[in-house]
Parts: C-alpha cells; structure tokens; sequence
C-alpha cells in the first residue's frame, strides 16, 4: 500500500478517484478503482500516460477500456513482482546448496588426507599407534557420513522447494492468464492462442477458425439492472461458450460484453454449429436477479465465425470475424453470421 494512502491525504485521493469514475460513467468496480486510484497516485507512468492519452483525444472510457488497462499495468506488474520474489527465493536455496557442496568438497579432501597420513604411519606402527590411527580414521569416517547425510537432507528440502516455487509460479501465471469475472481466459492470453493456433495451423495443416460473440442490448441491462446482474449475465454466457466449445474450443473475454471462441481442428461449418449451439443455449435460458428473484427475461447474442486463410495473420482473422459480427447486429441480432465462400464481410463501422 502506497503512503500517501495511509496518511489525511489518503481520503481525498480516494473521492478523486470515485469523481473521475462517476464524470466518465465509469461502473464502480474494484478493479476500476484501483486503475484510478493508482492513476491518482501516479506510481505507474505507463499507465498515467495512456489514460492522459485517452482523456487528451476526448475518449470514452467504457468498461472494456478499465478492464484493458487493468490486464495491462496491473497484472502484468504482480506477475513481475512475484517472478522477483520468486527468483530470491530460488537464489538463496541455492546459494545453500552450493555452500553444502563445497563444504562437502572440504570434507572428502580432509578425509582423503587423514587416509594418506594413516597410510604413510602404517609402515612404522606399533600396535599402539595402529590403534590410535584406527581412531582417526573412524572418527573421520564418522564425520564424513554426518555431512553426507546433511547434504542429502538438504538436497531432499531444496528439491521441495524449487518444486512448489515452480507450482507457485505456476499458478500466478494462471492468475495473470485469466479474467477475474468469468475465469475464462483474459485479452493477454487470448493474444497468445491466437498465435498458437495459427502457428499450430501454418505447421500440421489443420483448420483453426474464430467465433466472436457480444451480448445483445448489454448497456440496457446493466443500466436497467445494475452492473452485478450485468456481471451475472456476463458470467453465464462464457460458461454457456465453454460448454458448447467443450474440446475443441478455448473461451477468452475479449472485453466488456465481448467474448472470442478459438477452435482448433474445426473447419468452417463445425465452428458454425459450436457457435449455433451456444447462441441456442443463451436464448433459451431464463435469467433470476439473484437478490430478488426476478424474472429479468431472455438474453441473446449474436455471433460471427470466419476460418483461419492460409497465410493470415490473428488480427486479420480477428476483424473478419468482428465484421461478421457486426453483420449479426445489423440483420436483426441474435444470430451467427459466417461468410460465404469468396465473400469478405463489411468491416464494422467505427
């Protein structure tokens, strides 16, 4: 927590921040408060200097603008923290072990020359000094057992260690992977599967094509509503993409309302019938305002399904699909829209 917060000064940064959410129609979220608090306080330039961008040009800050800047200083930030963390951690146990090592080291050259002194001692022996030789070599012995079985211990423990850091790591990459609200993946990830799958394509041949669904009349449910049933309603359409996709499909939030289906292995017409399926499943549902039971009626999206071309790039197969989309919005919603063999769609307007 930054010191500024901690201090008279704390309270009057906070009612700045909600002032500039409430100027800009910005919904009160969490998430969208620690952007504009954080921008207030000024400790991520970066981000100070997109949302100063932003306000420069006039810009509407939607939802889908906070959600992006979030993923973008924010996540992005605690991941590198956790890295640093992580990195420490990982240094000093092995810093550790490499003192264990060459203290180990230190022991058998001991141990080696207590075994040539006895050795060189043997030819004149007494019994006497025989005795006492066979002492030192036992003692010796004795010691360079207990250090092996330290160094073992300690082997065993790092081991541990290294193994639930990496789990850790693991995990906080997950975390920096996926949209808080839906547990779907986020626009960072998305990036990333775009990538693959095309990558994955140009290299074995297989099809990979794209679904891009908004939900119908969103600004009118959560202005109606609220924004915690709008998250509701949010929730329950990627998880009605996700079963429909099941196997063959990943389900990322694209932003706002918006939400991508990247299928690999499915040509055209099956990415089509995935995309029908989820649109089915979301019309036929009946939605309940959780604190008070209330019929809020059906939602509906619509949908817009292109097939990777041989040589495209992601963003290419991004605005093919977001045109047809837009194509879906414009002939009456509530439908999936894909083109037809040589015909490339509108592209959406502005």
């Amino acid at each position: 927590m930054s010191e500024r917060l901690k201090l008279e000064e704390g309270g009057e940064l906070a009612r700045k921040a909600l002032e500039h959410m409430q100027e800009r129609s910005i919904p009160p979220s969490a998430r969208n408060y620690e952007v504009w608090l954080t921008y207030l306080l000024g400790e991520i330039p970066a981000l100070n200097a997109e949302i100063d961008a932003f306000i420069a040009e006039h810009a509407e800050f939607t939802d889908q603008i906070c959600t992006s800047l979030f993923e973008s200083h924010f996540t992005n930030k605690r991941l590198e923290d956790e890295l640093l963390r992580t990195g420490s951690s990982m240094s000093r146990e092995l810093e550790e072990v490499q003192r264990q090592l060459e203290e180990a080291s230190r022991n058998t050259a001991a141990y080696g020359e207590a075994l040539e002194g006895a050795s060189g001692s043997m030819d004149t022996a007494d019994a006497g000094r025989v005795k006492s030789l066979v002492g030192v070599l036992m003692e010796a012995t004795s010691k360079m057992r207990r250090h092996n079985e330290a160094l073992e211990t300690k082997l065993t423990e790092t081991s541990h260690e290294v193994k639930n850091l990496r789990v850790n790591l693991q995990r906080v990459r997950e975390q920096a992977m996926t949209d808080a609200l839906t547990g779907v993946a986020n626009r960072k990830r998305l990036d990333e599967m775009l990538q693959q799958a095309v990558e994955q394509a140009e290299a074995t041949g297989t099809p990979v094509s794209l679904a891009i669904a908004d939900i119908d009349h969103f600004k009118k449910f959560n202005d109606t509503w609220g924004h915690q049933t709008g998250d509701q309603i949010i929730r329950f359409v990627a998880q009605s993409l996700g079963r429909s996709a099941g196997e063959e499909g990943e389900v990322g939030r694209y932003g706002g309302e918006e939400f991508v289906v990247v299928m690999y292995g499915a040509a055209l017409d099956r990415a089509a019938e995935i995309a029908e399926d989820a649109r089915k499943t979301v019309e036929k549902k009946r939605l309940l305002r959780r604190s008070t039971n209330e019929d809020l009626g059906n939602v509906t999206v619509s949908v817009g399904v292109a097939q990777l071309r041989e040589g495209e790039t992601p963003s290419s197969l991004v605005a093919r699909a977001d045109a047809l989309l837009y194509q879906s919005k414009h002939d009456g919603r509530n439908r999936v829209s894909l083109e037809q063999t040589g015909e490339e769609p509108d592209a959406r307007a502005a």
